[in-house]
């Protein structure tokens, strides 16, 4: 989920001609992450190092499917093919995710990793949401909600 996130968030900021800074978005994404889970500095400087390491595995795992999903294939047994390594890659990722959930129950509780998780999704969420803004209207925070109709 992470890295789907991140990705789509790239695009995103791409597409509306922002130019994306990996290393700005890691920043605001460790002092959300920080603030909203209530980490220590202690807890934040065991932790995060720990966190980009898993991430990076799951962003190599994540090129991996995005390649494979580049081009249909031809024919159905490649479609079989491409949807069985497809299944493993994303079996994979979340391995990788629970493997890394039980390394950081070593250096933060239960309920700030719980805090950590949600965090991330609402960073990337919002993320995607500011980079949907168009380019061209800056001063816009956010578009005033759609009335419903009864």
């Amino acid at each position: 989920m992470t890295v789907a996130f991140l990705m789509l968030t790239c695009t995103a900021w791409a597409q509306g001609m922002q130019r994306f800074n990996p290393d700005k978005f890691r920043a605001d994404l460790e002092k959300f992450i920080t603030v909203e889970a209530c980490l220590t500095p202690a807890e934040a400087a065991k932790f995060f190092p720990l966190y980009e390491e898993m991430n990076k595995k799951q962003r190599a795992l994540f090129r991996q499917m995005r390649e494979l999903q580049r081009m249909k294939p031809a024919d159905e047994e490649a479609c079989r093919k491409a949807i069985a390594e497809s299944d493993r890659i994303e079996l994979e990722m979340k391995q990788i995710q629970s493997n890394y959930h039980t390394r950081f129950l070593t250096i933060i509780s239960a309920s700030k990793l719980y805090d950590v998780i949600r965090a991330e999704g609402k960073f990337h969420r919002q993320a995607v949401k500011n980079a949907a803004r168009p380019p061209h209207f800056p001063h816009m925070q956010q578009m005033p909600p759609m009335p419903r109709s009864r």
